[in-house]
């Protein structure tokens, strides 16, 4: 104990500091996963996970880097639904959506491995890196 009080101020600040510095340390926002999928959660949901077979609800926005917006739930006004593993929506959808819970918010980066579709709207490249945002609304039982 004394030996701690004849510490220099500097010293204790630089304590501090470190020991904050370790309580402050988080795992990396971004995740990359093997396929090559890239995302963040944004926001923690709860409940169970979504799983394959899963029917489940999302709101969802597509969009280039840039920022152009290609597609957004709240252009019609509801949820999409979707199987889990059902090949209705692209790979990296369906692998971005599983893990989730109710509630949840992840951010996505799409590469164009995992975006291939049976065919392709006028506004989409079949080469083209997206990025989404989704929100799972609930898991169908």
């Amino acid at each position: 104990m004394m030996k701690f009080l004849k510490l220099k101020s500097i010293e204790i600040t630089f304590m501090i500091i470190l020991i904050i510095s370790l309580f402050n340390c988080s795992q990396p926002k971004e995740i990359t996963s093997p396929s090559g999928l890239i995302y963040e959660i944004v926001k923690e949901g709860s409940g169970s996970a979504a799983k394959e077979g899963d029917e489940v609800l999302i709101n969802e926005t597509m969009s280039y880097p840039d920022g152009t917006l290609l597609f957004s739930t709240d252009q019609i006004g509801h949820p999409v639904k979707f199987l889990i593993g059902g090949n209705q929506v692209i790979d990296g959808v369906d692998e971005g959506v599983r893990g989730m819970k109710t509630g949840e918010i992840r951010k996505l980066i799409v590469p164009p491995a995992l975006s291939k579709r049976k065919e392709y709207p006028p506004n989409l490249s079949p080469d083209s890196t997206l990025y989404y945002e989704i929100e799972l609304v609930e898991i169908l039982k």
